[in-house]
């Protein structure tokens, strides 16, 4: 009997020892589930917060990117007074003013006008250098420069002749870009490339366009005329006349 409550003894204590070990690694694998949720929690909050600080890098150098951009786009509206003789105005909201040392040369109205008079003559570079020189008694109205839609890049540039001689030189990058218009007569001058002249006497209405190089489209309505170097078209309120040989050397190109 004594040997048989041993055995049972022996069998219980068995039992409880197998038991503990369950309930030991139960208490392991809970404490590592327990662990392994801290550390998912931990992850996807870092990862959260990771997620935050890209995205508001994102936006503040998106903000940056369209604040510079903003200012590099104001910078294509400029155009330069390069060079003066006499005292030249000109004019915004319709006041003429003198041009002088104290002038502001860089210029982004809208429209600017520019007039000389006896002995006066004025520069104005545009955006990609193109040069309008206006010599004495003249008139011209610089308008901005139309800009890509969702690029800071020109893509055309105008003025109105309103009466006197302009002397045009196109650069390379600002080929087929320029417009000078004379209103009063509904022509339209394209620079194409190279150095022109545009004149127009306001008085007798009739004016001329002469290309030392380079080439020229004069343009009235539906009728087309294309100059090249060394040739001449006129105009006036009736006819835009076909391109003729011109004596270059009789025309001042300083």
């Amino acid at each position: 009997m004594a040997k048989q409550w041993h055995q049972l003894e022996k069998l219980d204590h068995k039992a409880l020892k197998k038991l503990q070990a369950e309930r030991e690694r139960q208490k392991k694998q809970a404490a590592a589930e327990e662990a392994r949720k801290r550390i998912l929690i931990t992850s996807g909050i870092v990862l959260f917060g990771i997620c935050i600080c890209i995205f508001g890098f994102f936006q503040i150098k998106a903000k940056s990117n369209a604040i510079d951009y903003a200012k590099e786009r104001e910078t294509y509206y400029v155009y330069k007074i390069k060079e003066i003789t006499g005292n030249p105005q000109y004019t915004r909201m319709g006041v003429w003013e003198t041009i002088d040392e104290n002038t502001q040369q860089n210029i982004s109205e809208i429209e600017t006008g520019f007039r000389t008079n006896e002995k006066e003559t004025i520069i104005v570079t545009l955006q990609l250098d193109n040069e309008i020189k206006l010599l004495e008694n003249g008139e011209i109205l610089v308008k901005r420069p139309v800009l890509a839609e969702n690029e800071n890049k020109v893509e055309s540039e105008e003025l109105d002749l309103v009466s006197g001689e302009i002397t045009v030189a196109i650069t390379l990058d600002g080929r087929d870009l320029l417009t000078i218009n004379i209103p009063e007569l509904d022509i339209v001058v394209t620079g194409k490339s190279g150095l022109f002249k545009v004149i127009f006497n306001q008085k007798k209405q009739q004016g001329e366009v002469v290309v030392k190089n380079g080439l020229v489209e004069v343009t009235r309505g539906d009728d087309t005329k294309k100059v090249s170097g060394f040739y001449k078209v006129t105009f006036d309120r009736n006819k835009l006349s076909k391109p003729t040989q011109a004596s270059v050397i009789q025309y001042d190109w300083r």
